[in-house]
């Protein structure tokens, strides 16, 4: 009898009839001693239960179809304290799903740090974590190590874009070249450019803006030739997209015909209280019409201060300071009572990224986009001078907040921490309850404890408060579970 048929034997008779099979040889493994003879069988059956599902072929896949095994994993395991939080935090985590996120992408960065990777056993649901969770997806690598770039190849596999060529990229469906694009521009911006240009005339309307519009990422000077060619497109949409790209180009061709039509509608007036005086343009011309600038329409009167909108978003802005004579605050102080344009201008700085014009219209209102404009030291530094103003508005604060970097430094975090605990402090805890407490260093937790201490009857501030510090303490665990 075989093994297997001796084991089927002693199960259905019992082992004090026919007493349990010593496992084959070929298998090079003994059964535990000390077992009892019923302890024996059962350890028999799950031998036998593993290789017959080890040895059974796929009924679905051929074996060249089968993936490669798992290449071994060089870099060394996490220690087992740090495991053991891991798993808490991804199978019963102790706090709430905000911060179980915040903690585990906690743990991912730590991981890297200190050159540790994740236990193989709680790789398939920290995945699955990822495949929700951007957060976390972006930090897997390189804590998962070699089996969990494994897994992701394998999930991966047959769902991913090909990689586009000369040839196929055409074949693409119209979404799908389009993410095409996206992928290539943020790795090579030039072939990006250059696949999108050597299918220029086989594509509609439609996919030709939609695709000029990826050249929005890494957007360059080397990127202007083929714009300037969409500015001749037949399809105002096309026209349109080249035109907004070319906006933020202010050394482009089309920004100094910009400044040359802008130049002369400005003029600073006025004796004690000087201001600029803005004319508004006329009729476009031809070469104005393929700029962009709107055409006098069929009926009814042109929107002369639309046109003003077009010329003023196109070009440098270089060109107020020189109609001025004074460096941009000076200039943005000249322009209080323009408040379209003036908007304009804020709109136009944000996109170019200028931190000077950003820092001189930062002064008249806070505006996220011109504050990522700024390094992170200085962006704190006009946040605090901010928040510590008496017509401070949570509303106005809470966005700008939630997009610094985190952790603040302690300067900023001690200076919302104040504004958290004033009379009114509990709406902008709210506002910022899913990023408080990352956001706030560990220098800070000792405030935050102070401020929980107080009698408070403002439930979303204490609630708020409370979940910093449980994170502030998960977290310092974390720390200290790593070498």
């Amino acid at each position: 009898m075989t093994w297997l048929a001796e084991l089927r034997t002693a199960a259905l008779v019992g082992t004090a009839r026919h007493p349990a099979p010593p496992p084959p040889s070929e298998l090079g493994v003994r059964p535990p001693e000390g077992l009892s003879s019923e302890e024996l069988v059962l350890d028999q059956a799950a031998l036998a239960d593993a290789v017959s599902r080890s040895s059974r072929e796929s009924t679905t896949l051929a074996a060249a179809d089968l993936p490669e095994p798992a290449p071994p994993d060089d870099a060394p395991i996490a220690s087992d304290a740090a495991a053991r939080l891991l798993e808490l935090l991804l199978t019963q985590p102790p706090v709430g799903q905000e911060l179980r996120d915040m903690l585990v992408a906690d743990w991912l960065q730590l991981a890297q740090a200190f050159g540790r990777r994740v236990p193989h056993r709680l790789l398939p649901v920290l995945l699955a974590l990822a495949d929700t969770k951007p957060g976390v997806a972006a930090l897997l690598q390189p804590a998962i190590g070699a089996r969990g770039r494994w897994l992701q190849d394998l999930k991966a596999r047959g769902s991913d874009l090909p990689a586009a060529s000369a040839t196929d990229w055409a074949e693409l469906k119209s979404a799908d070249a389009t993410k095409e694009l996206e992928r290539l521009r943020r790795s090579n911006p030039a072939a990006a450019r250059e696949y999108l240009a050597a299918h220029w005339d086989t594509l509609g309307a439609r996919e030709r803006a939609a695709h000029l519009g990826t050249l929005a990422m890494n957007l360059g000077d080397d990127d202007e030739d083929l714009l300037e060619q969409a500015l001749d497109d037949k399809a105002k949409v096309v026209r349109e997209v080249a035109a907004g790209l070319l906006d933020q180009l202010p050394a482009s061709a089309r920004a100094r015909r910009m400044a040359t039509r802008l130049l002369p509608l400005l003029r600073v007036k006025g004796v004690l209280r000087k201001q600029f005086e803005i004319d508004l343009p006329s009729e476009p011309d031809a070469v104005a019409l393929r700029d962009g600038i709107a055409p006098d329409p069929l009926s009814g009167e042109p929107d002369l201060l639309g046109r003003l909108d077009t010329v003023v978003r196109g070009a440098p802005l270089d060109v107020w300071t020189k109609a001025s004579g004074r460096s941009p605050a000076a200039t943005v102080a000249l322009l209080k009572s323009e408040k379209r344009v003036l908007e304009t201008i804020r709109d136009i700085a944000a996109l170019r990224g200028d931190g000077d014009w950003a820092r001189a219209l930062l002064e008249l209102r806070l505006d996220l986009r011109l504050l990522n404009c700024l390094p992170q030291d200085e962006r704190e530094e006009t946040l605090i001078r901010h928040i510590r103003a008496s017509a401070a508005n949570p509303f106005a604060l809470a966005t700008p907040l939630r997009d610094m970097p985190r952790p603040w430094g302690t300067a900023l975090a001690e200076a919302v921490l104040e504004q958290i605990s004033a009379k009114n402090g509990g709406q902008l805890a709210s506002m910022l309850a899913d990023v408080l407490p990352a956001a706030l260093p560990p220098q800070a937790a000792e405030q935050a404890r102070r401020l929980l201490e107080r009698s408070d009857d403002d439930a979303a501030r204490r609630r708020v408060l409370r979940e910093a510090l449980q994170y502030q303490s998960f977290r310092q665990s974390l720390t200290e579970a790593f070498p």
